[in-house]
């Protein structure tokens, strides 16, 4: 089984690639999907408290993403203890992924993996495909999202820079191009795969 991981940056299109694979029939696993849905369970909203402290969280109790994102930002060990404490149980995931793939006989699986490349999960994939755009065509979409764009902006100015991460692709695409353009180039590319 070929395990195929999709990584690019911030707003480079990455969740929309997914969902193009996801549609043409292939199993897709997302770390996004995998973090959101640990954001609810009360024991880690409990571990993300002891972290980040109490103001992290909106007047109903829930956890303000906005809030973390700023403390992540600021202070380098917050950002590394959270990683610690989220990315254990997504590659524990990851990996059950995997084995439910194995044991359906499936030809090829897809991860989304935002921080492939800075977390060093390269060696848990046979290839890595690159999502990505120019810089003012990803500045452009964070910005779209207003209340968290400044925040954002800074954020991917963290992460490896996507000329890095084309260079260790091995294959990229590009978000610029059309849905219908997308769909016939992953289409192609498929087909030579299952044929192998």
């Amino acid at each position: 089984m070929k395990k195929i991981g999709i990584t690019g940056g911030i707003a480079t299109g990455k969740s929309t690639f997914l969902k193009l694979i996801k549609d043409l029939g292939f199993s897709v696993f997302s770390c996004d999907e995998v973090v959101k849905k640990l954001y609810q369970k009360p024991a880690i909203q409990k571990e993300i408290i002891k972290i980040f402290g109490k103001e992290i969280l909106k007047k109903e109790g829930i956890l303000d993403k906005k809030k973390i994102l700023e403390k992540i930002l600021s202070k380098k060990r917050l950002k590394k203890e959270l990683e610690e404490l989220l990315h254990p149980l997504v590659k524990k995931e990851l990996l059950e992924f995997f084995k439910k793939g194995e044991e359906k006989r499936e030809k090829i699986v897809f991860a989304e993996v935002p921080l492939l490349f800075e977390i060093g999960w390269e060696e848990l994939f046979d290839e890595i495909w690159v999502i990505t755009c120019s810089e003012e065509v990803q500045k452009q979409r964070i910005s779209e999202r207003k209340e968290v764009s400044d925040l954002l902006i800074k954020l991917a100015e963290k992460q490896l820079p996507l000329k890095e991460k084309e260079k260790r692709a091995h294959k990229i695409f590009s978000s610029e191009k059309t849905l219908e353009e997308l769909k016939e180039e992953l289409k192609k590319i498929l087909r030579e795969y299952l044929e192998d």
